[in-house]
């Protein structure tokens, strides 16, 4: 199979681990997306360990990392993705930047000596910071992917992924707010596909609201509004055990307009060819 999306990592905030995760994993956000010889990756959490392994032992030498924002779990595993440490590879990031430092300043103090043993200027591999704007979807052969403000707590993108034949939503880290933002709902009406956290209970999101994360009152009528075809749930809190995201799955269930479940590490989702 050569045209699918694979989850390396669907855990938020903080990686676990732990017999109480099993099931669902404990890596934080990575996702492979693979349409024939177009690949793409979003985020670069700890799940990008294994992929950076299996990527390399297939020959892969040219990669397109799209970050949704800078917060740890979206990229503590980047320091340990093997190609970095590869003459031959090129490497294309595109990052967004808020009104604070680019995201090469960042990723240069994420590599700082008091952090790291590397330093960001010794990696052997070809690195570049590619530009990414809203409405301007970035090619790569039969993929497109744009990207959308999301509402988080710094400068944070969400995405649609368009192939051939499908469009897909993918928006980790977003606290849906009511009135629902027009621009947000038109970015990601009809999706076939629609991967979207909902990392709080009702009972947790009043104790952290504004924390950048959503809970079934507002996501819910969200789901409604566009309408997408599957609804795919990621981002998974730390303190949510595998017991606690069956439970949540099976409520949701029953309330939602539309086919759901909870993803988990290394779930593959083939896609239409």
């Amino acid at each position: 199979m050569d045209h699918y999306l694979k989850f390396w990592g669907t855990r938020g905030s903080c990686p676990v681990s732990g017999s109480q995760y099993t099931h669902f994993g404990g890596n934080t956000s990575c996702l492979e997306i693979r349409y024939g010889a177009n690949l793409a990756i979003i985020d670069a959490g700890t799940g990008i360990l294994p992929l950076g392994n299996r990527l390399l032992k297939e020959g892969i030498r040219k990669f397109h990392l799209f970050f949704s924002h800078m917060h740890w779990d979206h990229l503590i595993g980047f320091p340990f993705f093997k190609p970095l440490y590869r003459p031959d590879v090129e490497i294309a990031i595109y990052a967004p930047k808020g009104d604070g430092r680019a995201p090469k300043e960042l990723f240069e103090e994420l590599f700082a000596k008091e952090f790291f043993p590397v330093d960001f200027s010794a990696l052997p591999a070809k690195i570049e910071f590619c530009s990414m704007q809203p409405a301007t979807p970035v090619r790569l052969g039969d993929l497109a992917i744009e990207c959308h403000l999301a509402h988080h707590v710094y400068t944070t993108w969400c995405f649609k992924i368009k192939t051939p034949k499908e469009k897909i939503g993918y928006a980790t880290d977003n606290e849906v707010e009511l009135p629902f933002d027009e621009g947000f709902v038109e970015f990601f009406q009809g999706c076939d596909l629609f991967i979207h956290e909902m990392q709080y209970s009702e009972k947790e999101h009043l104790e952290r609201k504004g924390w950048g994360h959503s809970s079934p009152s507002v996501i819910l009528p969200f789901i409604e509004k566009i309408q997408p075809g599957r609804w795919i749930v990621t981002h998974h809190d730390p303190d949510h055990t595998d017991r606690d995201l069956h439970e949540f799955c099976q409520e949701i269930k029953q309330k939602t307009p539309v086919p759901v479940e909870w993803v988990y590490d290394g779930a593959v989702i083939p896609l239409k060819e």
